[in-house]
């Protein structure tokens, strides 16, 4: 699963890493975000209408076109890999909606202890990496329309599953472009999808545990 993640750069730097310019720029803001829950907006890389990469406010928590209400409860912002592609929210999406979810790492806790310990999952070689994701477009109104997303999940491997047994798809840069391109099956993309060989991780304070807590302390190393 993932709940929480972290994105600590500035707008400007995520559409340059992901070479896409920044949607509807002047009509949206963003700082950087060491504890991302679900509900909150940020930002998201997919193909504008001119078939290029744009990076998009969206919300965390996808909101099927169909849907004629907002739902109660929580929000879908996890879906699994293996049935994505069948499930009624999210098969519109995997074929002509698909995402980059632009992220530092994310937290994950160890349910093994009471209360539960938080850790900070990142890549060994710190900087921005891509969550697959999807998105969809639902029409609130007239002339207004709330873009949302989900995360792809798919079995955890390695020392991260001790952590939990799902963790989120990550591709590599060479894949980017095709896991957008609604033209290119996104099997053939998730072939290519990263394991944990890459990963690090580390205990965390439990200030983390409330979604209000922020700041570049959240992602350090507890010290006995």
């Amino acid at each position: 699963m993932c709940g929480r993640y972290v994105l600590a750069s500035l707008l400007q730097e995520i559409a340059e890493h992901f070479a896409g310019a920044p949607a509807h720029e002047g009509l949206w803001t963003w700082e950087p975000n060491w504890n991302l829950a679900p509900a909150l907006v940020a930002p998201v890389i997919a193909l504008n209408g001119q078939g290029e990469r744009a990076v998009v406010p969206m919300r965390w928590g996808l909101h099927p076109h169909w849907r004629e209400e907002m739902p109660q409860g929580r929000p879908l912002f996890n879906a699994r890999i293996e049935t994505a592609h069948e499930k009624a929210s999210f098969r519109t999406p995997w074929k002509r909606r698909r995402a980059l979810i632009p992220a530092h790492g994310w937290y994950e806790w160890e349910r093994v202890s009471r209360p539960k310990t938080p850790f900070y999952i990142h890549p060994k070689k710190e900087g921005l990496t891509a969550f697959a994701g999807l998105w969809d477009q639902w029409h609130v109104d007239e002339g207004i329309t709330l873009l949302s997303f989900t995360i792809l999940t798919t079995s955890a491997t390695g020392p991260v599953k001790h952590l939990h047994h799902r963790m989120p798809v990550r591709l590599p840069e060479t894949q980017w472009q095709n896991w957008l391109d609604p033209n290119i099956k996104p099997e053939r993309v998730m072939a290519h999808m990263l394991g944990s060989d890459d990963l690090d991780f580390h205990e965390v304070s439990r200030v983390v545990n409330s979604g209000r807590a922020q700041g570049a302390n959240l992602i350090l190393p507890t010290v006995d």
